[in-house]
């Protein structure tokens, strides 16, 4: 009971510390449905999983961001070693940003039901900006002559992660490495810190809850929290909230089947163009042949 209560006062206080001022990120904030967005730590907690997110932001508006992730996650229990890779694609106006990572994990026993997984990440990120259609000052600027500009760069991950069989907490730094791209630009490096629960409050009562805090270099912070009851074994449904977006969540999953859907209404006056999140994914690997793993909402 003491380590739910300390988690949620830690969530809260993110939460107020943060407000309203944070921006979203389409990606970080589906970390409850694929939690290998936020930490490479993640790798192989699933034995063998394939996921696909799509993420439409502010549907209605021309330009709006639109995220797709596709994951495929494998663990070598014996080694104690997991292995990701996800390839992601990220257009917002006439930017298209695609990444292409490479998650590898090793997870050590450091008690009889706790183990510490350090996680590294390879990054290889590829900006396309396509500015055919657009307005510009200079229409002789030979940077755009062609009307597009194309970059490529590499960045590393590290991340931490701390669990036992229905907590955990870890951070992430992101772009520890960080690339390079059109001459004098680099990636932002972040920072996150993240921390999620399952609490049986009673025989017919269960419910898990999530939050991640999200410090980016040039950016107001972000804080995602998540919270879902267990409606049956099978299906769950909860409320979510974002730096500037509020809404509900479920997932139904069976045979190796999860199903997920998320729906965000923005809390800014005067605009009211909602977002959706849908995925799926599926365990290739026989269900009793899997290890505990206590992944938010995919254990």
């Amino acid at each position: 009971m003491s380590r739910l209560f300390l988690n949620i006062i830690i969530a809260i206080s993110l939460l107020l510390h943060s407000g309203l001022r944070a921006q979203d990120n389409p990606a970080l904030s589906s970390f409850a449905f694929n939690p290998l967005i936020l930490s490479p730590s993640f790798a192989g907690l699933n034995i063998g999983t394939f996921a696909f997110i799509n993420d439409f932001q502010y549907m209605g508006i021309k330009g709006a961001p639109q995220t797709t992730i596709s994951t495929f996650d494998y663990g070598l229990p014996d080694l104690n070693l997991g292995l990701a890779l996800d390839i992601t694609n990220d257009q917002i106006g006439p930017m298209s940003n695609s990444w292409v990572r490479l998650s590898t994990a090793y997870h050590l026993k450091v008690g009889r039901t706790e183990t510490f997984s350090f996680g590294m990440r390879h990054n290889f990120l590829n900006i396309n900006l396509d500015l055919l259609g657009e307005n510009r000052i200079d229409l002789d600027d030979i940077v755009v002559g062609e009307n597009t500009i194309s970059s490529s760069t590499y960045n590393l991950d590290l991340s931490g992660l701390y669990y036992s069989r229905k907590t955990y907490v870890g951070a992430t730094i992101l772009n520890a490495i960080r690339g390079r791209f059109l001459d004098s630009n680099f990636t932002a490096r972040s920072f996150n810190v993240f921390l999620g629960s399952e609490y049986q409050y009673s025989r017919n009562i269960r419910f898990a809850y999530s939050g991640a805090l999200i410090v980016q270099e040039g950016s107001p912070n972000t804080v995602n929290l998540y919270g879902q009851y267990f409606i049956s074994p099978k299906w769950r449904v909860g409320l979510h909230s974002h730096s500037r977006l509020i809404g509900f969540n479920t997932i139904f999953e069976s045979k190796g089947f999860k199903i997920f859907y998320k729906y965000s209404y923005p809390r800014i006056t005067a605009f009211n163009n909602q977002s959706h999140t849908v995925g799926l994914s599926f365990d290739f690997i026989n269900e009793k042949q899997k290890i505990e793993t206590p992944i938010f909402f995919l254990n």
